[in-house]
């Protein structure tokens, strides 16, 4: 199995137990996941919160878009699904991948697309869940130190926004998988601007499950 594999194996099982746990005690479910409910139930109903996010998972055998591309500036469109991938195409709302010796350099254009960072050039390894903006500085371009932010093998997200200045939120999620190559596993955004978004969400099935549980247990409650 390989290592994409095994990481959308991981977020597989992360949606998973939340299932069983709505299953076995969907109050306790509930209780333990207010936050994430609040969401789900925000988003069933059409208004604000996380407005209207879009997620897209890089599959890991065909049609996978290869992000990683030695010697080759290869960019992702924050807005299209794996398989719809131009890969050359530069735009307002894309980010190019260019491994380089010591780094991956990773932007596009002052005032289009620009990665949340620290420290002026080290692109941030963002936690599953960390809100975007999450408050640092932003900067167009940036470089990811092989074994230091980005450790082999380990899922991290990256902090973006696009199409400015009415500025869209997003994340892209990487993996490290040999020297300064960085490979995608999935990005997502959301699609209203100066709307925030946590990185990895929407999970896979995720949110429809969880607002089914509010659902379910409002329903409980009036009867």
């Amino acid at each position: 199995m390989s290592k994409h594999e095994k990481t959308l194996r991981r977020e597989r099982k992360k949606t998973d137990r939340a299932r069983r746990s709505l299953i076995r005690n969907p109050q306790s479910a509930i209780r333990n996941g207010a936050a994430a409910l609040a969401a789900a139930a925000v988003i069933a109903a059409g208004t604000s919160a996380y407005a209207d996010p879009v997620r897209y998972d890089n599959p890991a055998d065909a049609g996978h878009f290869d992000w990683a591309v030695p010697a080759t500036t290869t960019w992702l469109d924050m807005t299209l699904a794996a398989g719809d991938q131009p890969g050359a195409a530069f735009g307002a709302t894309t980010f190019g991948h260019t491994p380089i010796s010591g780094g991956a350099d990773v932007g596009g254009a002052p005032g289009l697309t620009e990665l949340e960072v620290i420290n002026g050039y080290q692109m941030i390894g963002l936690a599953s869940g960390t809100v975007i903006p999450s408050g640092l500085g932003w900067n167009y371009y940036s470089y990811a130190y092989a074994g230091s932010t980005f450790p082999e093998g380990v899922p991290l997200y990256l902090g973006v926004r696009f199409n400015g200045p009415a500025w869209q939120y997003g994340w892209i999620g990487v993996e490290r998988i040999s020297g300064s190559e960085l490979d995608a596993f999935a990005w997502g955004y959301e699609t209203t601007p100066g709307v925030a978004i946590p990185a990895g969400i929407p999970e896979p099935g995720s949110l429809a499950l969880l607002a089914f549980g509010a659902l379910a247990v409002a329903g409980r409650r009036r009867a």
